[in-house]
């Protein structure tokens, strides 16, 4: 169940309400004003150090010369990103493909290995590849399996797959030892000549394939950081394009489709984390903004909105945690990078592989810190005995006097709330005086 705002900050300690309708004034001196007097120093303001801008939304009239001109920008970006998502799609699908050829080459590359460690299973399977993609198998009829068919040469594949040299040179004395137990003069020519072709085609296709794969490697790393760098590019125009997608306030009876009209929504929250322990002082302060954007040409001829017409401000004191502040503040922020999110899983599906092989080409993935981990909990684990005893003796003999202390910590906690409350009420006060005084308004 999502919190309302009362649930997470509770009751304003004070609250006060001012509305200034200007047809012919911006609205946007009221926020800077305020901005800068909270954050300023006294006496020119109340010098609450932290600033945490919650809300910012708009609304405009469909009709409106600035709803267009906001479409516009937007329509920019969003090109934009669109192509740096089709760019980031199409190396996607490299980078599936170079993963594919990499555990080709490696299922290839585990025959060779077991090959030269003197495994037959291995050398027969490298040996089939030999007589099917080099030869073409049954389709060449001078290949090992189509000479087969041949009157006096049914022994060849039997003695082909069976006889095992380790090198091209050692070829000759396996035929010699061949001829000692009674094999023909043209199979034993036929079977030096096929074993010789494959010896050597062993010899340098490992070595080709060893060295297909560190180029895979090195480019699977640089066209990695690749699309990393595209997502850092494409971050500001997701952001951008955001905080020009209009909300939707159709509801409210001030956003007529006819009318050149806007609605604005900002809320900032001003913290003064120099005072108190674990609490602060804090004023949330809320714009709500009903205007007539005006389209005019500012400086260099850039066309922009200047906003006249009704403000509303909502000035509230709160004694809040750093639990609270953030909470908050989660509450009311969007999950803006759900784009990028779902173009990151992609690559998460090909998490394991494309880990192994970046690791490979040099690239430092992050180990230390979960074998650091590790180490704690084994460290933990090891001396959890003695901390259970330790913790055994304070439960008998210590247990009233941990009660104290809490005791003692809640009442000092509010003690300290109950004074800061004192001197929000002042600071929030002084805000609302002084706003009216500034502004040219009655004050009592």
């Amino acid at each position: 169940m999502i919190k309302s705002k009362e649930d997470i900050l509770g009751k304003p300690v004070k609250k006060y309400h001012i509305e200034v309708e200007d047809p012919s004034g911006g609205i946007e001196k009221y926020y800077f004003w305020t901005l800068n007097f909270i954050k300023d120093s006294p006496p020119s303001g109340l010098k609450y150090d932290k600033l945490h801008k919650i809300k910012d939304v708009y609304s405009a009239s469909e009709t409106s010369s600035y709803f267009g001109a906001m479409e516009q920008r937007k329509g920019a970006q969003q090109e934009k990103v669109a192509q740096y998502l089709g760019t980031i799609g199409g190396m996607m699908k490299n980078l599936f493909q170079m993963i594919r050829e990499l555990r080709m080459i490696d299922e290839r590359v585990q025959y060779y290995l077991d090959s030269e460690k003197g495994d037959d299973s291995a050398e027969t399977a490298l040996k089939s590849i030999w007589v099917d993609m080099v030869e073409g198998g049954i389709n060449n009829p001078n290949s090992v399996t189509a000479l087969s068919l041949k009157v006096g040469f049914i022994t060849l594949p039997d003695l082909f797959y069976s006889i095992h040299p380790k090198k091209s040179s050692n070829v000759d004395s396996a035929m010699a030892e061949l001829k000692s137990k009674g094999i023909n003069r043209k199979v034993r020519e036929i079977l030096s000549r096929k074993l010789k072709q494959y010896l050597l085609w062993k010899e340098k296709t490992g070595g080709e394939l060893k060295q297909r794969k560190n180029f895979l490697l090195k480019y699977l790393r640089q066209h990695y950081n690749t699309i990393k760098l595209y997502m850092n590019w494409i971050r500001p125009y997701l952001r951008n394009i955001r905080r020009l997608q209009m909300s939707d306030m159709t509801d409210r009876p001030e956003v007529i489709s006819s009318f050149e009209t806007s609605v604005i929504e900002l809320e900032i929250l001003g913290e003064n984390s120099e005072v108190g322990k674990g609490y602060h002082p804090c004023i949330l302060v809320s714009f709500d903004y009903i205007a007539i954007p005006q389209m005019s040409y500012q400086n260099e001829y850039q066309r922009g909105a200047i906003h006249t017409g009704l403000t509303k401000v909502f000035m509230e004191a709160y004694v809040l945690t750093n639990k609270q502040i953030e909470e908050y503040e989660k509450k009311q922020d969007e999950e803006d990078m759900e784009l990028l999110s779902n173009v990151t899983s992609a690559m998460d599906a090909l998490k394991d592989d494309l880990n192994r092989y970046l690791e490979e080409s040099g690239e430092v993935m992050k180990k230390e810190e979960e074998e650091k981990k590790e180490r704690k909990n084994i460290f933990k684990e090891l001396i959890s005995p003695f901390t259970n005893i330790i913790k055994g003796f304070k439960e008998v003999f210590g247990k009233k006097d941990e009660q104290k202390l809490e005791v003692k910590k809640d009442f000092a906690s509010e003690k300290e709330k109950k004074e800061l409350e004192k001197v929000v009420k002042t600071n929030i006060y002084l805000l609302y005086d002084v706003f009216k005084k500034a502004h040219k308004m009655i004050t009592w």
